[in-house]
């Protein structure tokens, strides 16, 4: 069961994460839907680069396989039900009858295959989906019949039906050769889903139209007009004076005055994305740690002790309620509850300071040292608000901590320079289970793994998992691998962000934890 966030001061209501597929509680109308989103996409051709950015606005046009929850858990799409067969190398995906094309061709099993292949080498795209689905190793994709599919992998995959789900389906007869600037004009924007196509203003807005016929039942709205509003107070401000019905990314500074505004409601919802600090456990002398005299030491960090005490030292609580307004989930994992991968058995570090100073004597550091921290300042909600409180509760252990923070332009190459000691991280769960930031973060070859740890039982269980195709099993061996890593303190997550929409009175919200503003998850009441 889903658990529902606390509430948030008084009016702000955080929206359960509901598992069920949403409701489409009226027909299309000639209502249209205005929403302020902050990032602009890069195309409306969906498979021309894996963003966020693109592939929220994309499933409006064009539905994927499979669908996500709010909680990111699987649900069907086009396809009604799938599962490996008894070789488990063959995954086989039932596909949905009488679907059709906006242009009226039929939808098949021809069309998926041609998208995957598609989604590999976009003419003239940046970036394409071969980096993100080179993890998927698949072998081959058989059509079975017009309604069947069968996808082939190398190895055992458990993830392959996530992966699937975040390829938007293309018609093979409109799609082959198809050029980006032809989707972008809208003459080869044809897809299955809930809302057709109409218009792409590069940087200024995107508007749909409902699809009548779509297979789920008609749409909420008649018309959806998504427009691009960068700056957070300008979104606020178009919401108040009634040029928009909603805003995603509310600034947490503006939720206080939105709550108390009758004519506001704000709905909030956990997001799949975790902050987390990585330590240097792996050096003999730390790049950015010295005596409180500036004399050159051993590296504390490599001492669990120290480690230990650093997360004890962190008060979750504060980070949450002070630093960001409420906005966030405290945690001490890479998932909040509701996610798969979430293991209970996890318990938050009690903030005990007498303790945690009895752990520093014990790893013969009474008196502390002085390390620098190192964190982003334009990437995260709040990020060098919290690195500063992070700084201000180390002291309360003996760690002198200077804080340096910088834009995110350079950040990362340098992380995985392992030019940082101490240092702010980020990752989400792009296939809404915690693989997906166990992965990166904490496998000993991972590029992303900037503290260096190395843990042969960590490595052999997640792997594990990788290669076990049952859901249970599946599960199961996450939440162990999840467990050894948390034991050993390599590094030391605070809490998952949470997303906050915006909307006139009479429009309810619901959240979805890849933050992305689906139109009909905003319905009239």
């Amino acid at each position: 069961m889903t658990k529902a966030i606390p509430r948030l001061r008084s009016k702000c209501i955080v929206v359960p994460l509901l598992v069920a597929a949403l409701a489409i509680a009226n027909p299309a109308g000639a209502q249209t839907l205005t929403v302020a989103l902050a990032t602009a996409p890069t195309s409306i051709d969906p498979l021309f680069q894996q963003l966020g950015s693109n592939h929220e606005l994309a499933i409006h046009t064009f539905d994927t396989l499979l669908q996500m929850s709010p909680t990111m858990q699987l649900r069907p799409g086009l396809a009604e039900s799938w599962g490996p067969t008894a070789d488990p190398l063959v995954w086989e995906f039932k596909l949905r009858k009488g679907v059709k094309f906006h242009d009226g061709a039929p939808f098949t099993a021809h069309d998926v295959a041609f998208s995957y292949r598609r989604a590999l080498n976009v003419p003239g795209a940046p970036s394409t989906y071969s980096r993100p689905l080179s993890g998927v190793d698949v072998d081959k994709i058989r059509v079975v019949d017009d309604h069947t599919l069968h996808v082939v992998t190398k190895g055992p995959y458990p993830l392959l039906p996530r992966f699937l789900a975040s390829i938007p389906i293309v018609s093979r007869a409109i799609g082959m050769g198809a050029l980006p600037r032809e989707v972008n004009d809208g003459s080869k924007a044809i897809g299955t889903g809930p809302y057709k196509f109409e218009r792409y203003v590069p940087g200024d807005r995107v508007s749909y139209v409902a699809n009548p016929s779509y297979w789920g039942g008609k749409p909420q709205w008649g018309q959806v007009v998504y427009r691009i509003v960068t700056s957070g107070p300008s979104r606020v401000a178009a919401l108040l004076a009634g040029d928009v019905d909603a805003i995603a990314a509310v600034p947490t500074t503006d939720i206080v005055g939105l709550e108390r505004n009758p004519k506001v409601a704000v709905a909030c919802g956990a997001s799949n994305r975790v902050i987390y600090w990585t330590m240097d456990v792996a050096s003999e002398q730390a790049r950015h740690i010295t005596t409180k005299d500036g004399k050159p030491m051993p590296n504390p960090l490599r001492d669990v002790r120290v480690r230990r005490a650093i997360t004890m030292a962190v008060d979750r609580a504060a980070i949450v309620e002070k630093v960001m307004n409420g906005l966030a989930i405290a945690t001490n994992q890479f998932a909040s509850d509701g996610f798969e991968g979430f293991n209970p058995a996890i318990a938050l570090p009690e903030n005990d300071i007498p303790q945690a100073r009895r752990l520093m004597a014990e790893a013969g550091v009474p008196n502390g040292f002085k390390m620098t921290l190192h964190a982003t300042n334009d990437r995260y909600v709040n990020d060098g608000q919290q690195a500063q409180a992070l700084a201000q509760m180390l002291a309360r252990i003996g760690i002198d901590v200077t804080v340096e923070t910088m834009p995110v332009a350079n950040y990362f190459n340098l992380a995985r320079s392992k030019e940082f000691t101490f240092a702010m991280v980020s990752f989400s769960m792009g296939t809404g289970e915690t693989s997906s930031i166990l992965a990166p973060a904490l496998l000993s070859d991972s590029i992303n793994n900037y503290g260096s740890w190395k843990n042969a039982k960590f490595d052999a269980t997640f792997k594990q998992a990788m290669t076990t195709v049952n859901p249970a099993e599946h599960a199961r061996l996450l939440k162990e691998a999840t467990a050894l890593a948390m034991a050993d303190v390599p590094v030391i997550p605070t809490h998952m962000q949470v997303s906050c929409w915006a909307a006139r009175s009479g429009l309810k919200i619901t959240p979805f934890a890849d933050e992305y503003t689906r139109a009909d998850a905003i319905i009239r009441q």
